[in-house]
């Protein structure tokens, strides 16, 4: 290490193992620094690979879960040290979040509300890490994503499987029967901690990638990077493809977005750790027009990415809406459609958007607003629709996803609609809906695209994007 990296690794260790930290330990340990509390563990790793890397991870005791994933080049240690301060933040939110927190839920919550007071005081004598709420059912979407497992009482246990479809990560189970009528306090923890343990033993087989590049040969070394805005957190996956292989893969997990400095911490890191690579390929919500990005005003459109980091990385950049990149990616594992509409309606939003394949190309449109919904939704939904965000209102989000769909349908007639809504997983009720507007002999196929697939499809559709580009 040079002197002048070894002279800011020092600088910011100080700054950091003299942060006042009330709720726990901050301590170097083999050269890098451990902060551990009750609840969480964070860890900060230096890495010397010809430039100086920070790596920062905050793992969640409770669930066993990364709640907070990043590394950059700290070339501003003022910067560097924000860093720090958000990372020390998501750890000190999760001070609040440490207990498994159960959610109850019958037709109108009273007796489950009973039943979730008594496991209460049970779980206070026994030291147990378990917090209890009840919610009536026409209530629990409005409050089910704070909560690690939902549990339905028997009489409205045929809502299960729905359930367990729009809250893909959470445990949604159905009360026994026997346990629920007869209060048996005992028998529904030993329930809980046996059903916790095979969720918990599962988890990595449900994020298990479903799509490959395989059969996509190509020498060149492409960066595919993803960027996933979301209610419950965000997260920028990216991976190096090679000959459709993947090399290499990562994600970035935060709780704000800064879209350029991001982007280029992960660039700088890959760049260091994996050397050169031959084109970055960038998917990202939003409308993106030369080289711009545009998302609600979220992200300052004068901002021009594909020229910052071509003038920096020296390779070609290509930059696309996250749907469009999702619809070529689910095209080219397929030799069955040609004409596909990828239709995402996110949890929580009042709106979702398009991304289309006709005739397999990506169709963008003259100026890449093909597939930007929202523009016409707008007409067909009163204004306290799109007031209340997150959108939790079932039957609502139904009637967006139904509208959605008809106005693809209308304009291009699609072999296939994949559709991706947690919030409408019953894919006949879609249909039925939709069906109230256009004969029924005129539906396409429809394919479900659950949650933890969608980033498979984006990272795969962006790398050959990348590739027509060189």
């Amino acid at each position: 290490m040079d002197t002048e990296r070894e002279k800011i690794l020092n600088a910011y260790k100080e700054k950091i193992l003299a942060t006042n930290f009330s709720v726990g330990e901050i301590k170097e340990v083999d050269g890098g620094i451990e902060i551990k509390t009750s609840y969480a563990e964070g860890k900060i790793n230096f890495y010397d690979v010809n430039v100086l890397i920070v790596e920062m991870s905050v793992l969640n005791i409770a669930d066993g879960e990364n709640k907070f994933y990043l590394h950059f080049e700290p070339k501003d240690l003022n910067y560097a040290e924000e860093l720090f301060e958000e990372m020390i933040q998501s750890i000190v939110e999760l001070q609040y979040k440490q207990k498994v927190k159960i959610l109850l839920s019958c037709s109108g919550g009273l007796t489950t509300g009973f039943f979730a007071d008594k496991l209460n005081e049970a779980a206070k004598i026994m030291e147990l890490d378990y917090e209890f709420s009840a919610v009536p059912f026409h209530k629990l979407y409005d409050v089910a994503r704070d909560y690690s497992i939902i549990l339905l009482a028997p009489q409205i246990a045929f809502h299960t499987k729905k359930a367990a479809d729009i809250l893909h990560e959470q445990l949604v189970l159905k009360i026994p029967t026997k346990t629920f009528a007869s209060y048996d306090i005992p028998e529904m923890l030993k329930f809980i901690r046996e059903s916790l343990e095979n969720w918990n033993k599962t988890t990595e087989e449900r994020i298990i990638a479903k799509v490959r590049a395989g059969l996509i040969k190509n020498d060149a070394k492409i960066l595919s990077i993803a960027v996933m805005p979301s209610f419950n957190g965000n997260r920028i996956a990216y991976r190096i493809y090679k000959n459709g292989e993947i090399i290499f893969e990562e994600t970035v997990i935060k709780n704000k977005l800064n879209w350029l400095t991001d982007l280029q911490d992960i660039l700088d890191t890959v760049g260091s750790r994996c050397k050169k690579f031959d084109a970055i390929g960038i998917a990202t919500a939003g409308t993106i027009r030369d080289g711009h990005i545009e998302l609600r005003g979220k992200i300052p459109f004068e901002i021009n990415f594909k020229k910052i980091f071509e003038e920096k990385y020296k390779v070609p950049v290509t930059i696309t809406n996250n749907l469009k990149a999702a619809a070529l990616g689910y095209y080219v594992q397929q030799d069955k459609y040609e004409n596909i509409l990828f239709v995402s309606h996110p949890y929580g939003f009042t709106c979702g958007g398009l991304g289309i394949v006709l005739n397999g190309k990506v169709f963008d449109g003259k100026h890449n607003m093909a597939g930007e919904i929202r523009y016409s939704m707008r007409k067909f939904f009163p204004a306290e629709y799109w007031q209340k965000e997150p959108q939790t209102d079932l039957e609502q989000v139904l009637d967006g996803v139904a509208s959605e769909i008809l106005a693809g349908i209308s304009v291009i007639d699609p072999d296939i609609i994949c559709l991706r809504s947690e919030m409408t997983p019953d894919l006949e009720q879609v249909k039925d809906k939709v069906a109230e507007f256009v004969p029924k002999e005129y539906l396409p196929e429809f394919v479900r695209i659950r949650e933890e697939e969608i980033a498979e499809y984006v990272l795969l559709g962006q790398m050959i994007l990348s590739l027509e580009n060189l």
